[in-house]
């Protein structure tokens, strides 16, 4: 098994790093701040990401994926939905099947169609309390429900993709319309599974909550590789860079005691490793191009 070593890409913590993602029109990578309501923007040298903008949506934020058409802006997984926001920094609210409820969205990511999915978690981290959606131009269809806290989505192919539902300690694959079943268990010695990508050569690459780690899976769970990092919640990855072979991984300092934060230094931060595995370019969101089948 191979492992490496992320090191710190951008020195400024965030409370709840969340959803990285490469956009490969603007050369930039994208992320949030979850309950901050911080969608932030970067550059990257190969040693260091310089943020260029951040957008204060004034609501928690999940998740974050480009347009098509850049001029169009970012669709994102606002606090109980999903919005339009635009480059201006304006938030123009789509969909919000969450609202009324005690719950709010967390982890989303495009489908090779064109469509936006995220998922939902109750505050209360309810068991079964939440869904999985997908968002086609301004109709929100849920696919999933009895899901307690919706996270990582990578997609083995236009019509397949693996889902990770936290506390069910596994990735599952979910095909067309809505037919779940397990594709493997993680240890919970490992960490809690929440964020991952898919890399060229079909492995999945899971970021561990209380894990301090990436682990790279193959599709049957076979672990193959490790990216040791210093933060102990690990929130998410995406392969990035003009050659898709650096992964950035987001952590998170949530409920952190101010002694905690400080006995934890990196926590929050966002760090970077190159892997010499290539990823896929993310897939952006064209509304209104195919209907949940």
């Amino acid at each position: 098994m191979r492992t490496y070593q992320a090191q710190v890409a951008l020195e400024e913590r965030a409370d709840h790093a969340e959803g990285p993602l490469w956009d490969d029109v603007r050369g930039e990578l994208l992320w949030v701040d979850l309950d901050a309501g911080l969608v932030r923007r970067a550059t990257w040298d190969a040693l260091r990401l310089s943020v260029v903008e951040t957008f204060a949506l004034g609501e928690a934020v999940g998740a974050v994926v480009p347009c098509a058409d850049p001029t169009d802006g970012w669709v994102v997984a606002s606090e109980f939905g999903f919005a339009r926001l635009g480059t201006d920094g304006s938030l123009r609210k789509l969909a919000e099947p969450e609202r009324g409820r005690n719950a709010r969205m967390n982890d989303g990511a495009a489908d090779p169609h064109g469509r936006f999915w995220a998922g939902s978690m109750a505050r209360d981290r309810s068991p079964g309390a939440a869904s999985l959606y997908c968002l086609d131009g301004t109709s929100a269809v849920r696919v999933l429900a009895d899901v307690t806290i919706s996270n990582g989505l990578a997609w083995r192919n236009p019509d397949e993709f693996f889902y990770i539902d936290t506390p069910t300690q596994r990735v599952d694959l979910v095909h067309a319309g809505g037919r779940r079943e397990r594709a493997f268990a993680i240890d919970p010695a490992l960490g809690a599974p929440d964020g991952m990508t898919i890399d060229a050569e079909g492995a999945l690459w899971v970021a561990l909550w209380n894990g301090s780690a990436v682990v790279r899976f193959s599709p049957r769970g076979e672990v193959l590789a490790r990216v040791e990092v210093a933060a102990t919640q690990v929130s998410s990855c995406c392969f990035g860079g003009p050659d898709l072979t650096t992964l950035f991984i987001t952590t998170s300092q949530e409920g952190f005691t101010p002694e905690r934060a400080a006995a934890e230094p990196h926590a929050g931060k966002v760090f970077a490793v190159g892997t010499g595995v290539a990823g896929l370019p993310a897939d952006r969101y064209r509304p209104g191009e195919g209907g949940v089948s």
